[in-house]
């Protein structure tokens, strides 16, 4: 990036500074951006504002971050940690990472997770640094050499193309005179008190001479660096890798334990594994599955509940009123909370409510002024239609054939007679009265009931299928207010409720979604 230097009156013009770093990145980025084919999905690691957005327009373009700085983030696809990244395996043809593996703190875990993002054949461009100040504190972890990145990724199962310094050795010297720079003492004011004193007549023009020494010597080696006479001696300030996953997609194989090997250098077959080592295994890749679902920690995970919300949560779980793990149930009331904190306007909204549980735990969690709804049939979940996939009318003929069992064995929610009532005595008998807590609870058809005239400060949405999702988010999504939040139960479970969400939100600006547990959609803008 190019910036003007001060120009005052009277004043020549200084020269503008060059990052040597950003523009080989720059160029660098633009070289594998053209080995990208049109469509396909690129997946940036560690997108931050996605500043190489605009190189892969002809492709897929996803971005991935953290988002745990005070710092702008361009619109991100998946608010995620890179070594737990919310999607299938091979999903990705191309995946970069730029500048973000220092600030990993277990690097060879995000390494192994990029591989397993990317397709069979699909490449990687990565840089990290080797020479380079603290920064993003206090997230900044390592730096890393040629040696230590290229173990990592034949670990990983990469096969490496070409490992190179992002920039010569001139681009270091010119980073080390701007850190001489910008840390010497400006002026002979910003001496004194030092333990100086008589020799500030001697000293501060070494200083303020050295000073603006390296201001000249940086702004040289940088204009050294970019015109292409650079060096690969001495040491480079960041490393570039490009890899590519085998065509078989198969990761490197563990080493055997000695005995193993023997057996099958003996026998020639290897021998065949035990019923605790394929439970283990299995076991394994549940926790794997389980892993690209997960996301980010909750960013509201410091807010503590109060201990009647606590006390409301464990007794709901107690009573198996709600299919909600604990962890869920906390976000849901820290939302709410969030929401009186930030004296956000609008309803607190759910929509599904089975036994109530949830809906309890956002009551108790809510200023008791603040109004909130309960939609729900109370009673048999409504026929899914022909946008659900078979997934769904799977799960619905199982439903209705009656052999669907409780969260502890009970009666499913589905088959009890007067609902309505069980979940209205539920939220009396956990101190949380609807009357004196501002609390309607709705019964019938979304479609027949819901309708939102007042602004939303957030809203649950648990209908499973296509028709009841789009429904909720018709009516809900453009009453949300700017910092508003939904969370959508099943967007990871039914296909009905995927197709919906992506079909409402597909190029609908002010909203972003956000892949954590469940699925959050957040109103960044106003309509």
């Amino acid at each position: 990036m190019l910036t003007r230097g001060r120009q005052n009156r009277g004043a020549a013009v200084q020269p503008r500074h060059i990052n040597p770093s950003r523009v080989r990145l720059r160029q660098e980025m633009a070289r594998f951006a053209k080995g990208t084919k049109r469509g396909m999905r690129v997946l940036d690691a560690g997108a931050g504002r996605s500043p190489y957005r605009k190189l892969f327009k002809h492709a897929q373009y996803e971005a991935a971050d953290f988002a745990q700085l005070s710092s702008a983030y361009a619109p991100l696809d998946y608010v995620c940690d890179i070594t737990d990244i919310p999607v299938d395996d091979g999903s990705f043809d191309r995946v970069i990472c730029n500048q973000v593996l220092e600030h990993v703190p277990e690097p060879e875990k995000a390494i192994a997770e990029l591989f397993r993002v990317l397709k069979p054949g699909g490449r990687i461009f990565l840089s990290a640094p080797l020479f380079f100040a603290e920064h993003q504190k206090p997230y900044d972890f390592f730096r890393y050499t040629q040696f230590s990145l290229r173990k990592m990724f034949e670990e990983a199962g990469f096969e490496i193309a070409r490992m190179n310094w992002l920039e010569g050795y001139f681009g270091t010297v010119a980073y080390s005179y701007q850190m001489m720079a910008k840390n010497l003492p400006a002026n002979v004011g910003e001496l004194r008190g030092r333990g100086l004193r008589w020799k500030l007549a001697y000293v501060a023009p070494i200083v303020l001479l050295n000073r603006k020494l390296a201001v000249r010597l940086s702004r040289l080696y940088a204009r050294l660096e970019v015109s292409g006479r650079r060096f690969e001696r001495g040491m480079p300030k960041n490393y570039v890798v490009v890899a590519s996953k085998p065509a078989d997609g198969t990761p490197p194989a563990s080493k055997q334990p000695e005995a193993e090997t023997k057996a099958e250098t003996k026998t020639g077959t290897k021998p065949a594994p035990t019923m605790a080592e394929l439970q283990a295994e299995v076991e394994r890749l549940r926790m794997e599955t389980v892993r690209t679902r997960e996301s980010l920690r909750d960013p509201l995970v410091d807010l503590a509940l109060p201990a009647e919300v606590r006390t409301v949560l464990d007794g709901v779980r107690a009573e198996h009123l709600t299919y909600l793990k604990p962890e869920n149930l906390q976000v849901l009331a820290r939302q709410v909370l969030d929401a009186d904190i930030q004296d956000r306007p609008g309803l607190i909204i759910e929509t599904g409510a089975a036994l109530g549980g949830s809906a309890i735990v956002m009551a108790a969690a809510k200023d008791p002024k603040r109004p909130m709804r309960v939609y729900d049939v109370f009673g048999m979940i409504p026929e899914p239609s022909e946008r659900d996939g078979d997934d769904v009318h799977k799960r619905y003929q199982k439903i209705v054939s009656g052999t669907s069992k409780g969260i502890g064995g009970e009666t499913y929610y589905g088959y009890r007679d007067n609902l309505y009532d069980e979940v209205s005595d539920s939220f009396t008998r956990h101190g949380i009265s609807p009357a004196e807590h501002n609390v309607e609870l709705v019964q019938g058809l979304f479609q027949d009931t819901l309708k939102v005239d007042e602004p939303v400060a957030f809203a649950h949405l648990d209908g499973d299928w296509y028709e009841s999702t789009m429904t909720c988010l018709e009516r809900i999504a453009p009453h949300l207010v700017v910092g508003g939040r939904i969370v959508l139960d099943d967007y990871f479970h039914y296909s009905g409720c995927r197709d919906a969400v992506d079909e409402y939100f597909q190029d609908r600006p002010g909203f972003r979604l956000e892949r954590r547990t469940k699925l959050h959609v957040v109103r960044t803008a106003g309509a």
